[in-house]
């Protein structure tokens, strides 16, 4: 009677284990549960590659020794000649490689390449190379805000319209100088994945040595991230 009793409870110890490991089982692992929200989207310690394409609205106001900023009137002296001048700039492409060193903080070096050139400046297509700084708000979430702050030069050159360099007028002689760039941006980045995602965002860059001008942009564009 006593072995029976033995056997007994040591077979429904058993089967009490097997019940306990079995439920274990079919409990749901906390780190499948996570839902997208809770996923660390920040990007600390990643190199990152990003494109945007650029669509901006120019506005400029010329020193006397600027180029034209429009094709100037044959029949005025080049001091009458306008000063002020607004239009839609060109379509161009903004491309940056970046290094998050936080989470917030992503430094990044800066080109913008123009797809065509601008007529109304008789200028080549645009050329910027500079540096600046993406600093983001909710850092680690899939969904965050970014300031950037950047500075450059412009390098374009004149592309050559001799409307724009009227013979025998000594006393003018436009001067395509390389340009210094303030750039400053804001928008929304959205993270798709831990290595992708996209932005938006509407900004200003600012020219100050050739003459001082004023792009109001938007630009829309995408970003990878590795490793």
């Amino acid at each position: 009677m006593l072995l029976g009793f033995v056997t007994a409870s040591l077979g429904g110890g058993t089967a009490w284990a097997q019940d306990e490991a079995e439920a274990s089982e079919r409990q749901p692992n906390p780190e499948d549960a996570r839902s997208p929200e809770d996923t660390d989207f920040g990007h600390g310690g990643q190199f990152g590659i990003r494109v945007g394409a650029v669509w901006g609205y120019r506005m400029i106001f010329r020193y006397p020794d600027s180029p034209f900023c429009v094709e100037p009137d044959p029949t005025e002296d080049i001091d009458n000649q306008q000063k002020f001048c607004g239009h839609v700039g060109p379509w161009s492409l903004d491309a940056a490689l970046s290094f998050a060193v936080l989470d917030s903080i992503e430094p990044y070096v800066w080109g913008r390449f123009g797809l065509e050139g601008e007529a109304q400046t008789n200028t080549q297509e645009v050329l910027f190379l500079g540096a600046g700084a993406r600093i983001y708000t909710m850092s680690d979430s899939a969904l965050k805000i970014f300031v950037e702050p950047a500075i450059g030069f412009g390098f374009e050159g004149g592309a050559g319209n001799e409307l724009y360099n009227p013979p025998n007028n000594e006393n003018y002689d436009p001067e395509y100088k390389t340009d210094f760039i303030f750039h400053v941006a804001a928008g929304p980045h959205w993270d798709f994945a831990r290595h992708f995602g996209a932005y938006l965002s509407a900004g200003l860059t600012v020219g100050t040595l050739r003459y001082i001008s004023a792009s109001m942009e938007l630009t829309l564009g995408v970003q990878a991230r590795f490793p």
